[in-house]
């Protein structure tokens, strides 16, 4: 598999406090990894230094070959990272079609016809059977595959998802999951993923990397994960 997203000796630090510190990663083109640790560890900090929301403060994050440090989210989604957040950001006024649609102007240029056309189709990949609905009148089962539509709408390489399972019941949980098998497996896009529910995380990622308190304390297939000491410690106290 070839090297898809590389961060090394990446820092954060927010005044006197480091919220990350010398983190070194390497996610390959097809995977899903999952990326767990403690609240607090880093995880969703290493997300937005990923995507450009944040710049590192030392280090330097690679992707598919071009340096991205200091990017705007706008240059970095361009260049093929798109981003599923944990709290749903849908545009409210539009409906759940015309959301799709935005994302799929930002990055290319249609008829108005065949991009429509297009978002019903991704719509319906995810699951979202109404696509006249507005946000506001939906699940969050379905929101949360609104934000996988926009994601996939704006023709990503990878995919940054933050916490997607979280308030889900186990049935919506094992959709999602199927989702993830798919966009990975139909579409051959590569996921990174930050998640709480463990089981769902340990039942399907290909490599699991573990922060705590800044620094990456394990790596490693789930099978080796939930038997690490160092990740038993971190999670359950030493």
């Amino acid at each position: 598999m070839d090297s898809l997203l590389k961060c090394i000796d990446v820092w954060k630090s927010f005044g006197g406090f480091d919220a990350l510190r010398g983190v070194n990663i390497e996610v390959y083109g097809g995977e899903i990894v999952g990326l767990i640790g403690p609240n607090g560890a880093g995880k969703t900090t290493l997300l937005n230094l990923i995507n450009g929301v944040l710049k590192p403060t030392k280090g330097k994050i690679v992707f598919n070959g071009h340096v991205i440090n200091g990017k705007k989210p706008h240059n970095v989604c361009k260049l093929g990272i798109g981003r599923v957040f944990q709290i749903p950001r849908p545009f409210f006024e539009m409906s759940c079609v015309e959301n799709v649609v935005t994302a799929l102007l930002f990055n290319i240029t249609h008829s108005k016809h065949s991009v429509e056309e297009k978002a019903i189709e991704l719509l319906e990949f995810v699951g979202i059977t109404d696509p006249s609905a507005t946000p506001d009148a939906i699940t969050l089962q379905d929101k949360r595959r609104l934000e996988m539509a926009r994601a996939l709408a704006t023709n990503p390489r990878l995919i940054l998802a933050d916490e997607y399972m979280a308030g889900l019941n186990p049935s919506e949980v094992k959709d999602a999951l199927k989702l993830f098998k798919r966009v990975k497996e139909e579409l051959g896009i590569t996921i990174l993923w930050v998640e709480h529910v463990m089981h769902a995380i340990m039942g399907l990622a290909d490599r699991v990397i573990v922060l705590d308190h800044g620094v990456k304390i394990a790596e490693g297939k789930p099978s080796e994960i939930v038997k690490h000491k160092k990740v038993i410690e971190a999670y359950l106290g030493g």
